[in-house]
């Protein structure tokens, strides 16, 4: 008597092909980064590395977001439509506000000295992520950001007159524009080229290298070359789905998540210097302000800041960031 095994071997092959497919974790990621930008090349190559780094446990797939404002791409992660999102700080700051510490205008000087403030601040910013359900993966920054304008923006009077835009959502930044005499314009980010064309926006507060991205300077063709300060960004996870991979795995994907931190903290400051100097090829004027509109730049950019503390902005956080950056500019002695 003869016993077949073909269907023994079937079963087997295909018990451990369905074992193989239930391990597999996929994670999408949704980001607004333009095609080709790179800030999407960045994300794409995290998502190869991830892939080869787990043996294809975790697949972590890059889908474009431009019609999503960024608040939308974290709710759909709590509803499960996507499992990651790639964002400013702005849209962290739907989470949670300590992260409108990056946006207070004029507070960081340099790169270096943001990124020491930033390095200190990130242990209570994860724990603030991780209590609404996330977990932080690396940092993300779009670049530093400048005025630009459909004309001339030569001193804080002529900005108060502009039609500015502001991230829609945020009604206490709003406010805040209002009461220091400004004249904000909320708009999801989606709608900031239409707004340009419409005539609903004067000047959008932008890095280089996004306004060439989303040709927003075809609009507003002047630059004011004073530093508003950095656009921070991050990438996060849902906890939950985090939660489902293996840790060997979770250590590759943040060894990998550190690497493009890494990469973008270098390329994303030389591609904003190319950005400029590629829209200023296309008819971009460059203004820097005088003397004494600097001054009045800066000290509305204090006034601003104090009204931000202990509302927009946590008051342990202020103060927390403000003596790291004091520090560091005292090892530095810059003021």
């Amino acid at each position: 008597m003869s016993f077949n095994f073909r269907p023994w071997i079937a079963a087997l092959l295909f018990l451990s092909a369905a074992s193989v497919a239930s391990a597999q974790t996929t994670l999408r990621l949704a980001s607004p980064a333009p095609l080709g930008s790179v800030w999407h090349k960045a994300l794409k190559q995290f998502e190869t590395e991830v892939r080869t780094a787990t043996g294809g446990r975790v697949v972590v797939r890059v889908i474009g977001a431009a019609q999503d404002d960024e608040a939308t791409m974290i709710s759909n992660m709590k509803i499960g439509r996507q499992h990651a999102a790639s964002i400013t700080a702005l849209g962290l700051a739907s989470v949670d506000p300590a992260f409108n510490i990056f946006a207070i205008p004029m507070f960081f000087s340099s790169y270096d000295e943001y990124r020491a403030v930033r390095a200190k601040l990130e242990p209570v910013l994860k724990q603030k992520l991780e209590a609404k359900g996330l977990v932080f993966l690396n940092w993300g920054d779009t670049g530093w950001v400048y005025l630009f304008s459909k004309g001339p923006v030569p001193n804080v009077d002529a900005l108060k007159k502009q039609r500015l835009y502001t991230s829609a959502g945020e009604d206490a930044f709003v406010q805040l524009y209002k009461q220091n005499g400004f004249n904000p314009r909320p708009l999801p980010f989606t709608e900031i080229q239409s707004g340009l064309m419409t005539g609903l926006l004067d000047a959008v507060p932008s890095t280089p290298l996004a306004t060439l991205a989303f040709q927003w300077y075809r609009n507003v063709p002047e630059m004011l070359d004073l530093g508003v300060g950095p656009l921070a960004g991050g990438t996060v996870v849902d906890a939950k789905a985090w939660n489902t991979i293996q840790q060997s795995d979770r250590d590759q994907i943040m060894a990998l998540a550190k690497k493009m931190q890494d990469g973008l903290d270098k390329d994303v400051p030389a591609q904003d210097t190319q950005a400029r100097a590629e829209m200023v090829k296309r008819g971009l004027k460059v203004t820097a302000p005088d003397a004494a509109a600097t001054r009045g730049f800066r000290e509305m950019a204090d006034k601003f800041a104090a009204s931000m503390k202990g509302g927009v902005v946590p008051a342990d956080i202020y103060d927390q960031a403000t003596r790291e950056r004091d520090a560091f500019r005292k090892t530095r002695g810059t003021k």
